[in-house]
């Protein structure tokens, strides 16, 4: 009887440590972008941010369990112009000194279809803290072709922000026609978890 119970132990123990490890992802920092674009008069600026970290649990199905959470560097900003980052950086946008990160730290998590996903969360940029949701597509893992011991999974989100509701400017350069009032955000991410 005693040997029947440890052999259940085992496999409970088992079991819970493969759920775990399936549900917590590292980020493939090399293999995931923060990348973003805006209007600048009559067609588009592009960069992205360099420096990230975040701390993701998900397991497809069972959403509501999960957690995203995220920190970018504001120095780390790039568009490929010099001149350009340090003004990005400056008072008159990100406030870099004072405000050296952004944040976003998830509440909720459900699924909508397919493999499509709402996150519910609280962005900080600057001094400012806002409710938002955006929707995610979550790539279902495989075997890591360079690490047999790993999983590899994908998750792609494309959303909106509004950069004056961050005080992220102060409405001089949109009044002007330089740049525009929304940022169009796309987070591209390659995250790894043990089999």
């Amino acid at each position: 009887m005693k040997a029947l119970f440890r052999v259940l132990m085992v496999i409970i123990v088992c079991c819970v440590s493969s759920q775990v490890s399936a549900s917590q992802w590292h980020i493939d920092a090399d293999h995931s972008e923060i990348r973003f674009k805006i209007k600048h008069i009559l067609t588009t600026v592009s960069g992205y941010f360099t420096e990230f970290k975040g701390d993701v649990i998900f397991d497809p199905e069972n959403p509501d369990t999960g957690k995203f959470d995220f920190t970018v560097a504001v120095n780390s900003v790039d568009t490929n112009n010099g001149k350009r980052d340090n003004h990005l950086r400056s008072k008159d946008f990100f406030d870099a000194d004072n405000f050296p990160e952004m944040t976003f730290k998830s509440s909720k998590i459900s699924h909508l279809t397919d493999n499509r996903y709402a996150l519910e969360g609280r962005m900080t940029i600057k001094d400012v803290t806002k409710t938002i949701k955006i929707e995610f597509q979550f790539f279902h893992p495989r075997s890591h072709p360079f690490d047999k011991k790993k999983n590899v999974g994908g998750f792609q989100s494309v959303f909106t922000i509004p950069r004056l509701a961050y005080n992220v400017g102060n409405g001089k350069f949109l009044k002007m026609g330089v740049v525009g009032s929304d940022v169009e955000v796309e987070l591209a991410m390659e995250a790894l978890t043990e089999k």
